[in-house]
């Protein structure tokens, strides 16, 4: 495949080994003056791009950035950096450096429970069942700050991490949400809340704190749809 022919880069034979069957990028130049971070992996790391033809582009140094829902892709020996068109992605995983299970994003489709259109995200999988569990890893502008550069005042934006998890439900439509509390879930599911309460009280799920309580919740919720 080759890069959009609108690219001024006169790397373009390197960029055009970059792609793998049914891709497609530009070069990424990323935004001046941020502070903070827009990449949920800082770093590149090794993973498998799905394509939206069913074709698995293997072993790509890839990293996620969450303030433009975007899979950037470093080409081999490049200091290029390729965002990849979405259209042509279905999918990617990313390998672990912890050691656990690998990180895999999906392409999924959000209502508007949160305000606004409906939208096509990059949503990473936490639990997958009936009821399954996405967390879209979203990068925000927090604030402005003035920093004095070379005795000038630079205005710097400031991005940081807000992120926004969705129950898909049975037959695709999902469902979003930011906090997790007892009585946010059982807003989620109307009419549900006494059987969700003997669930969770015969679960023993006591604890609704982090991402792990969560997917614990998600697993019971499940038995909703059974």
């Amino acid at each position: 495949m080759i890069a959009q022919q609108s690219i001024n880069c006169p790397c373009q034979n390197e960029l055009n080994d970059a792609f793998g069957p049914n891709l497609k990028g530009q070069v990424y130049r990323g935004m001046p003056g941020m502070l903070g971070t827009e990449f949920f992996n800082t770093f590149y790391v090794e993973g498998d791009i799905f394509s939206e033809q069913g074709e698995v582009i293997k072993d790509q140094q890839i990293r996620y950035n969450g303030r433009i829902d975007g899979v950037l892709l470093q080409p081999p020996q490049s200091s290029k950096e390729i965002l990849l068109d979405k259209f042509f992605i279905k999918g990617f995983c990313m390998k672990n450096t912890e050691g656990s299970s690998n990180l895999c994003f999906y392409k999924i489709k959000t209502a508007n429970e949160l305000g606004g259109d409906s939208a096509i995200i990059f949503g990473q999988l936490l639990y997958h069942n009936k009821l399954s569990l996405y967390v879209y890893r979203r990068y925000v502008y927090i604030q402005e700050i003035i920093e004095a550069v070379d005795d000038k005042h630079v205005a710097k934006k400031e991005y940081g991490p807000s992120f926004v998890y969705y129950f898909q439900l049975p037959g695709g439509r999902s469902v979003g949400f930011k906090s997790f509390k007892k009585r946010d879930l059982y807003k989620l599911f109307p009419g549900n809340k006494d059987l969700m309460k003997k669930l969770f009280k015969e679960k023993h799920q006591r604890r609704f704190r982090n991402e792990d309580d969560l997917i614990k919740i998600t697993a019971i919720l499940n038995s909703l749809y059974i």
